[in-house]
């Protein structure tokens, strides 16, 4: 009986090849901390507090060391060496692994060896891969007719360690790395743009207490922000579709800086879409103009969230949205009508000309500021939608606004929330303003 079957097995060299072309360094490494999350989260999603990852980067290497649980050997052996997700994988909670590539993605793409240790309760084992040899590795079958031939083997050898980590985690480094990689690994610039990468991209879990350093650096989270004030709310819906639950809040930010202008769209705490102001999220689409510079304060937040995470329209690289997806078609309207009420009112500011500066300076210094993570707690009491409620076109208070200067100062947030309760206000706005008038009193310089 004729063979008639035709080899379709993609070679090693060619599948690492295509897996590792599209995504950045910086987005290679977010991928390898999204692991140490997805750890972390699934101990206490409530707080990270506890948990850290350290990471260094120099022309020599990377290495990556958290304390976030680590993983098991058998879902090593399973899934997580695997390339692409088996189907009956389990389901790792609100996570953004999707596909089953990040960390192998990851890997390839930056050196010619890496090792993969992991420790979890009583399991502490490593995989030590040479890509070279890796690549050349080949086993025997039996094909149909019964004969034996060559075929490239895809597994991964791990052997197991007697010693024991001081807390369960996973380390993760990264050798002879390849020439782009080494070049950039030692640029003061690349490790700029990946601190801030990763400062925006993972700011939810940063907010949330995770610890993350780089090269010895504790990083800040940094994230966008949403005026708010007892006269202005932002536009706000929440629902859920194909058991993805979704929440709208759209409104003012601060003036001044354009880039910070736009949607950002989270995907189970991760941003995957930063500061949108292209027809994707809706600009000039049907009756919504193109993003210009008068709409500088829009700042629209999607939080879009998911157990499973295959319902997310995410894309391989979890930095931007499948717009063909059921679920973001049917949340882009409600994007859209946010749009609508919030840029109507930013054309009428422009329509005050030469005292527009002035009021979009106004209501930046004096609305209070949500953070990320209130911002994502956000949700008044309503069923259905919430309108837009803007600002007061006030030229007297514009007027006022000219004779004033804006104080500003840190403080710790303990401290903050005992005095701002011994004070009876309700903001810290209004704290700064009691305290402010406090100093002036007690050093009787109401008369000066």
């Amino acid at each position: 009986m004729a063979n008639n079957t035709i080899d379709g097995n993609p070679t090693k060299k060619f599948f690492i090849e295509m897996i590792t072309r599209d995504i950045s360094i910086e987005d290679a490494i977010i991928d390898l901390l999204d692991n140490s999350i997805d750890g972390a989260t699934q101990i206490n999603k409530e707080s990270l507090e506890n948990f850290y990852v350290n990471i260094k980067i120099d022309e020599n290497g990377l290495l990556i060391e958290d304390n976030c649980g680590g993983f098991s050997l058998l879902r090593a052996q399973k899934y997580a060496f695997r390339f692409g997700r088996p189907e009956k994988a389990p389901t790792i909670e609100n996570s953004v692994g999707r596909f089953g590539i990040g960390m192998k993605r990851a890997l390839f793409k930056m050196g010619k060896k890496f090792t993969v240790e992991s420790q979890k309760e009583n399991e502490h084992f490593c995989v030590n891969v040479n890509v070279d040899d890796w690549c050349q590795k080949e086993k025997t079958i039996q094909d149909s007719d019964g004969k034996s031939i060559k075929v490239d083997d895809w597994s991964f050898e791990y052997e197991t360690i007697n010693s024991t980590l001081s807390e369960d985690g996973t380390i993760i480094k990264v050798e002879e790395l390849n020439d782009d990689v080494r070049i950039l690994f030692g640029n003061d610039g690349f490790l700029s743009r990946l601190s801030s990468c990763i400062t925006k991209m993972l700011c939810f879990s940063i907010v949330k207490g995770l610890k993350i350093k780089l090269n010895g650096e504790l990083l800040e989270e940094n994230s966008p922000e949403l005026l708010i004030s007892q006269e202005s709310k932002p536009y706000f819906i929440k629902g859920t579709v194909d058991d993805v639950n979704y929440k709208i809040v759209a409104g003012l930010g601060k003036t001044g800086e354009p880039k910070l202008s736009g949607w950002y769209v989270f995907c189970n705490n991760r941003l995957v879409l930063e500061g949108d102001q292209s027809y994707l999220t809706g600009w000039g689409v049907n009756s919504i103009p193109k993003w210009h510079i008068d709409f500088v304060m829009f700042r629209g937040f999607v939080f879009l969230d998911s157990i499973e995470t295959s319902k997310l329209p995410l894309t391989t690289t979890k930095k931007g949205l499948d717009a063909s997806s059921t679920v973001y078609r049917k949340v882009l309207p409600h994007m859209r009508n946010g749009m609508i009420k919030v840029t109507s009112f930013l054309k009428s500011i422009t329509g005050l000309k030469e005292e527009a500066k002035d009021y979009r300076r106004m209501i930046t210094d004096t609305y209070d500021k949500m953070n990320i993570e209130e911002i994502r707690l956000y949700s008044p009491e309503i069923v259905g939608e919430m309108s837009f409620t803007p600002p007061t076109l006030d030229m007297n208070k514009i007027a006022e606004k000219r004779n004033n200067v804006r104080v500003a100062y840190d403080v710790n947030k303990k401290t903050a929330e005992v005095a701002k309760r011994n004070a009876e206000v309700s903001s810290y706005k209004d704290l700064g303003i009691t305290t402010f008038n406090y100093y002036i009193r007690m050093e009787d310089l109401d008369n000066e």
